[in-house]
């Protein structure tokens, strides 16, 4: 027997920020896309959707977001709602993100549980594809505060992924 660990298996829970200012209105105050917060209808429904959440999740052992402000402040009401401190800022999950690159990343960081990623569009499908179908083509939709569930067995890696769940954020809200 060799001393290496059996890989635990995985669950990533890959959430879309919730309801954001309008990018163009945004713009005109001269600050960066990455700040444009969360709109109090947006945070309304995202603690709702959160409390739907906790439903199917026995609990999270890591909430990372994207660097993000939007990103960052759905990550704080899963982390409050869902009983768990702990928000990890990742740059891996800002806009633009590779796929095959971000599941790098997931390979060396993680080491099985429940972990939520918390990012943004179209990057999140791509994401969704690249792991469960080896596909750069996006096959799923994620509308803003939805949630899908992927499970690995073991390690994440290009199409290894099973979709467990797939909600969208008015669905989660009628927990």
């Amino acid at each position: 027997m060799s001393g290496e660990e059996t890989p635990r298996d995985l669950t990533l829970i890959l959430v879309r920020h919730s309801q954001a200012e309008d990018p163009g209105t945004f713009a005109g105050t001269g600050s960066p896309d990455c700040d444009r917060p969360l709109t109090s209808q947006g945070v309304k429904r995202m603690k709702r959707a959160a409390r739907g959440m906790r439903e199917l999740i026995d609990g999270v052992d890591r909430i990372l977001t994207s660097p993000c402000t939007r990103a960052e402040q759905t990550a704080r009401i899963l982390a409050r709602e869902l009983d768990h401190g702990t928000v990890e800022r990742a740059a891996e999950l800002a806009p633009g993100g590779d796929p095959a690159e971000l599941t790098q990343w997931l390979a060396h960081t993680l080491s099985g549980g429940v972990v939520m990623l918390v990012g943004h569009e179209p990057d999140l499908s791509r994401l969704i594809a690249w792991l469960c179908a080896d596909s750069a083509t996006s096959l799923v939709e994620i509308k803003k505060g939805a949630a899908c569930a992927v499970y690995f067995a073991g390690t994440p890696g290009k199409g290894r992924g099973t979709i467990l769940w797939l909600m969208s954020q008015a669905q989660l809200r009628k927990f």
